[in-house]
């Protein structure tokens, strides 16, 4: 018994002193993060960019939750600098292919106001003051500019197949497309079609090759007609987004929504040009740079596998703060609840990276990785709270393992969050 004591306080005082380095590491080598308002500049940040940043093609942002104020307005500010230092004119989201006409619209200068743009998402995730903001940034940005200068929005999410029938319909009515009324039909039962109501594994291979017929007889008319467009290209985006719907309901698994993003990812810039560079916002779980499992393949590991060192993962993680979640009553939804969370977990890279100095800071994986003492924190495999679309439940909590430096090329940690404002 004393010896198995003395292990476990050797094992105690080993940790300690493991978590120490660490921290005095950070200390020292951290890029502190002024402040989390979007508006200010990245002082410090701009003063020490890593080579691998600065290189980068396609940035990619997570989040730690879904619903936290500061993950969105870090995002904001470091959009922002991209934007005004790295050239990055494409933005993309964790969204449907169907929120892009309308926000495309308003971005640009057109119709609509600040009241209505928001409606345009699919996800009601998006629909925040801190989003509404940045989109009201990205306007004034375009502002008189070329639409090769601008800014263009682009949804690369696969969970939502609302109304692509009836973009495809006016189309096809629109261009006079000859297509049986039994393949619109098709379309029509895909783009309504929800969870749990379809067969599983094999609805998708009855639908699928009708939407494939009509893309086909949609690219017929088109080089019969010698019309290529930036409608036609769309509304070819569009059918094969419905195809990823269908696969995706019919086979919900997130290796297939992975993928499909990563599709999606990889032909918007293969329309933007063989120069753009993008921004990609999107949870921690897409953007990661490492499959964890072979059933969870990233969108973030597809894209780092292409694009090699051109693709920059950021990853957010934090200590304490207001979480949202859910009321659960009779085993129903109930409305929203909001938690306190008062500290870090423990055996979290959280519970270490909080006796930091810094408030927020910016660590770069490639410089800690090269460090004997940082790679042992940063390289070691430990746990990170997963905060997925419903939020915070006390009660189940739910943590991802994984090594930071596999799974980011760069982490932001932020010690205290709040909730968005919806």
């Amino acid at each position: 018994m004393k010896r198995l004591c003395l292990i476990f306080l050797l094992h105690c005082a080993f940790t300690f002193a493991q978590n120490t380095a660490a921290v005095n590491w950070i200390n020292q080598h951290a890029v502190s993060i002024e402040d989390a308002s979007p508006d200010t500049p990245l002082i410090a940040f701009a003063q020490s960019v890593p080579d691998k940043f600065r290189d980068a093609r396609i940035f990619g942002f997570g989040e730690a939750s879904h619903h936290g104020r500061e993950f969105f307005n870090l995002k904001a500010k470091f959009f922002k600098y991209l934007v005004e230092q790295q050239g990055v004119r494409v933005f993309i989201m964790e969204e449907s292919y169907q929120a892009e006409h309308g926000i495309n619209e308003w971005i640009s200068g057109g119709k609509g106001d600040s009241t209505t743009v928001l409606n345009n998402f699919g996800h009601y995730l998006w629909r925040t003051r801190e989003v509404l903001e940045l989109l009201q940034w990205i306007r004034s940005y375009n502002h008189g500019k070329p639409r090769g200068a601008q800014i263009r929005f682009y949804g690369v999410d696969n969970q939502m197949g609302y109304d692509i029938n009836k973009i495809l319909r006016d189309y096809v009515q629109m261009h006079d497309v000859k297509i049986e009324e039994s393949l619109l039909a098709a379309a029509d039962s895909c783009a309504t079609a929800r969870f749990g109501e379809v067969a599983s594994g094999k609805w998708d291979k009855k639908m699928i090759p009708k939407l494939q017929a009509i893309k086909q007889l949609l690219q017929q008319n088109n080089e019969e007609n010698n019309t290529y467009s930036h409608e036609y290209n769309d509304m070819i985006r569009a059918l094969e987004r419905l195809e990823q719907y269908t696969a995706y309901i019919s086979w919900p698994a997130n290796g297939v929504r992975d993928n499909a993003m990563c599709e999606n990812v990889l032909k918007i810039l293969e329309l933007e040009g063989n120069n753009s560079k993008a921004f990609l916002w999107a949870h921690n779980e897409h953007i990661n740079k490492k499959d964890f499992g072979a059933t969870v393949p990233s969108m973030g590991s597809r894209l780092k596998e292409y694009f090699k060192h051109h693709y920059y993962a950021v990853g957010f993680d934090f200590g304490n703060g207001v979480l949202k979640g859910y009321k659960v009553k009779n085993k129903q939804v109930a409305g929203s609840e909001y938690y306190t969370l008062n500290k870090p977990y423990k055996k979290t890279f959280a519970e270490t990276l909080f006796q930091a100095q810094p408030d927020i800071y910016f660590i770069d994986m490639d410089m800690a990785g090269k460090d004997s003492v940082a790679s042992k924190f940063f390289g070691a495999e430990m746990k990170q709270l997963f905060l997925g679309g419903p939020g915070f439940d006390p009660k189940r909590q739910t943590f991802s393992s994984r090594k930071y430096t596999e799974a980011y090329d760069g982490l932001i940690f932020i010690k205290t969050i709040s909730p968005v404002t919806y």
